[in-house]
């Protein structure tokens, strides 16, 4: 079963992810978000009420192949005639009062091909929606890891200039009693301005990635997040490309564009059908009538209509749905060439992203481990400060680093998920 090896291994190692974010109330979580977004996305509720126009044209297809009847009442003043005669068969006052039906019997199927087409456009606007889902999910994943990498980000400063000043406090107490130089207390205060300002221009980028955040959720600025999808597997096999790609027929544009191309296909059913004849039963029954039928309470009729000649017109309608039907088959092979070129990028960043994080896991501890070493050899007098600024610097840099392509990972997961239709959750019809 490709499916269920595919996402098996999404939930190796799994551990929950512990909320880090600063504000009041409950975090939220990317499926939460997702939720806030859905509702106040003008792209889904348009995505909506073109469902139910879809719906509504199924109906009126419908309808074409059931009888009609209508009710008609008219009242006719004529000049008397001058014969009795005339008199009896058509008098000078004629109401009528009567009902009518008309129940198409053959229109050269085509009825039922429009039946089909208006079938198929309404499957074609579903998943649609469910397409525009997807979009909408791979925005609301891009602001949400984005906010807390950033916010990450700070806390990594922070932690940073925590080590920085426990520096100051130690070579203030070396400068005491003769072992440190004024300059190196100086260079480790340069070094925490430094990151003052790294922090403020965080917090401008921050506040950016939170707007963006409200606008899509209509949540506020101070909204708590909390990453709780399981981390990304470092270790352990990915499953083969193939078997990603073999899921792309379950994306839901290119089921769109399935469904658009049967539509076509049956447009050109319906233009033919135009060169058959049409068949249909007619009835009256009257409730009020004159002149000499008026014992006649009703009537019925076949009436036979045979397309003789129409200047072309039927022919080149028939070649226009077979033109419109060949674009919609280019449409579609275009549609999943793209989706396989997305598959197979996504696949690759995040086979990257998996190596880089192993190697920076590495990174981060090797480089924690030199700055432990650095300081023990400082405080013996076998290195100078610049080397233990150094260390530090390269440990919590490249915690920062390991930090970030965690995130990225994170989202590019979210997206590789999304390649191939396997995220959104909030509802695939209008009202879920």
């Amino acid at each position: 079963m490709i499916s269920a090896a595919l996402w098996t291994f999404l939930f190796l190692n799994v551990a929950s992810a512990a909320p880090r974010w600063p504000g009041a109330g409950a975090p939220l979580s990317l499926e939460q978000c997702f939720d806030a977004a859905v509702a106040q996305s003008e792209v889904i509720g348009t995505q909506n009420e073109l469902i139910l126009q879809a719906e509504e044209r199924y109906r009126q297809a419908t309808g074409s192949v059931l009888p009609t009847v209508n009710a008609n009442a008219s009242y006719l003043v004529q000049e008397t005639p001058s014969s009795s005669l005339g008199g009896s068969f058509s008098p000078s006052t004629q109401p009528v009062v009567r009902f009518s039906a008309t129940q198409p019997l053959f229109r050269g199927f085509r009825e039922f091909a429009g039946l089909r087409q208006a079938k198929g456009l309404l499957g074609a606007q579903q998943f649609a929606r469910q397409q525009a889902l997807i979009q909408l999910y791979k925005d609301v994943a891009q602001v949400f890891y984005t906010v807390i990498a950033l916010e990450q980000d700070l806390l990594n400063i922070a932690s940073e200039m925590s080590y920085y000043r426990e520096r100051v406090r130690e070579l203030n107490e070396r400068k005491k009693i003769g072992r440190s130089r004024a300059s190196e207390v100086l260079s480790v205060q340069s070094a925490i301005a430094n990151l003052k300002a790294q922090s403020e221009q965080i917090r401008g980028q921050l506040w950016s990635a939170r707007e963006s955040f409200r606008f899509l959720t209509g949540r506020d600025h101070e909204t708590p997040l909390a990453d709780a999808e399981p981390p990304v597997p470092v270790s352990g096999p990915l499953p083969d490309i193939s078997a990603f790609i073999k899921l792309s027929e379950q994306r839901p544009d290119i089921k769109a564009e399935l469904e658009r191309e049967k539509a076509t296909y049956e447009g050109i059913a319906i233009a033919r059908g135009a060169h058959l004849p049409s068949v249909d039963l007619n009835g009256d029954y009257f409730l009020i009538r004159s002149g000499s039928l008026k014992d006649v309470n009703w009537d019925a009729q076949i009436a036979l209509s045979l397309p003789i000649y129409a200047g072309g017109v039927i022919q080149s309608r028939v070649r226009e749905a077979a033109s419109l039907h060949r674009q919609e088959q280019l449409n579609l092979s275009r549609v999943r060439r793209t989706a396989e070129q997305e598959i197979r990028t996504q696949y690759e960043i995040f086979t990257a992203d998996r190596a880089q994080l192993a190697a920076l896991t590495e990174a981060v501890r090797i480089a924690h481990r030199n700055y432990r070493q650095q300081t023990e050899e400082y405080r013996l007098g076998l290195v100078t400060n610049i080397d233990v600024l150094q260390a530090l610097t390269t440990f919590q840099e490249s915690q920062r680093a390991l930090d970030r392509a965690r995130f990225s990972a994170q989202l590019d997961w979210v997206r590789l998920e999304a390649s191939v239709a396997r995220r959104p959750r909030s509802g695939d019809r209008p009202g879920g």
